[in-house]
């Protein structure tokens, strides 16, 4: 069996993290495996209809369904898997930036025509809404953890408050606003805690800004890219407040890591922690310094979580996906 991993992304995220970690649990079981990502600044179309080794499976990683048609492109009616990291909301899906047509209608012409395809989606919620325009079936797979890569730089924790972290880009899908907004009520700021911020992005210098004008400038710092290891670390709390996500990596590495990690109350986060919704946190913004300070005042609880988090992910997370996906890859060549 061949698997090639296609990636036309323009940025990294979670869809490369995915793909690449499939092509290391691929190699190490002896499956020829290969990954062709868009290089930075190369035209999605002339990348798509590039040259390839014949044979095989292709399997597209889509961050966005704007790159279903480079997917279709670049197979050339090779069997192919393709996965959808991240939907639009409704009504705003965009243009396909292959094909220069809408990318609904993209979806419902590649569901009629295409027959040697799976199409894969990270959650229930997900699953639902492709599988309504593409008019086929639709599998579900979540994503894994990547595995923890070496640190090489260091939190900035400082005195012995509770150390709360978040990772992800500074964008306004991450929700890092409202987490500061939570964070100056009244309820959370008369308890020891520190807050950094790691990751880089669009609306860092608003959210520096932010920090200034709540009074919190002190006790939140903007640390800057570091990998899960690295801001992992010596933390005792993850918050992960996005407004939009497919399936998110990051309380799968903050829970491999020990890291209890509370989250929004998104479908897909839902999904993630249903035999578990202490983890998520109050649909009403209003209500998060409270359910915050339970979370900050008692240690225990954050231990209990943590370990009950741990015992969802399994004992080999990457390895389910590759089974899962390997399952895929066999239909596809019967």
């Amino acid at each position: 069996m061949k698997v090639l991993h296609l990636l036309p992304s323009f940025s990294r995220g979670g869809a490369e993290a995915v793909a690449e970690t499939l092509l290391r649990e691929g190699q190490r079981r002896g499956v020829d495996s290969a990954l062709d990502a868009l290089p930075e600044g190369a035209s999605l179309r002339r990348w798509a209809l590039g040259r390839r080794d014949p044979g095989g499976i292709v399997h597209a990683h889509l961050p966005w369904p704007d790159r279903l048609g480079a997917a279709l492109l670049a197979a050339r009616g090779r069997p192919l898997v393709v996965t959808f990291h991240l939907l639009p909301e409704p009504g705003r899906w965009p243009r396909d930036r292959a094909l220069g047509a809408p990318s609904p209608w993209c979806l419902r012409a590649a569901g009629r025509v295409r027959r040697s395809v799976r199409w894969v989606a990270l959650s229930r919620h997900d699953q639902g809404d492709l599988g309504a325009l593409l008019g086929a079936p639709v599998e579900i797979v979540r994503n894994a953890p990547p595995a923890p890569p070496a640190r090489a730089l260091t939190m900035p924790w400082e005195g012995p408050s509770l150390r709360v972290v978040t990772l992800g880009r500074l964008s306004w899908q991450k929700g890092l606003r409202r987490l500061l907004r939570a964070l100056a009520s009244p309820t959370l700021r008369a308890l020891p805690w520190q807050w950094c911020a790691a990751g880089e992005g669009e609306d860092r210098a608003a959210l520096e800004s932010d920090a200034r004008a709540l009074g919190l400038s002190e006790r939140v710092r903007f640390v800057g890219a570091r990998n899960a290891s690295e801001a992992f670390d010596g933390a005792e709390l993850c918050v992960f407040p996005s407004v939009r996500e497919g399936m998110p990596l990051v309380p799968l590495e903050a829970t491999e890591a020990g890291v209890p990690v509370l989250v929004s109350a998104l479908a897909p986060h839902r999904e993630l922690f249903e035999t578990l919704p202490r983890a998520l946190l109050p649909e009403d913004e209003a209500r998060w310094p409270e359910a915050l300070h339970r979370w900050f005042t008692d240690p225990p609880a954050r231990l209990a979580l943590a370990s009950a988090q741990r015992a969802l992910l399994g004992d080999d997370p990457r390895g389910a996906l590759w089974a899962a996906y390997e399952g895929l890859y066999r239909a596809l060549t019967r």
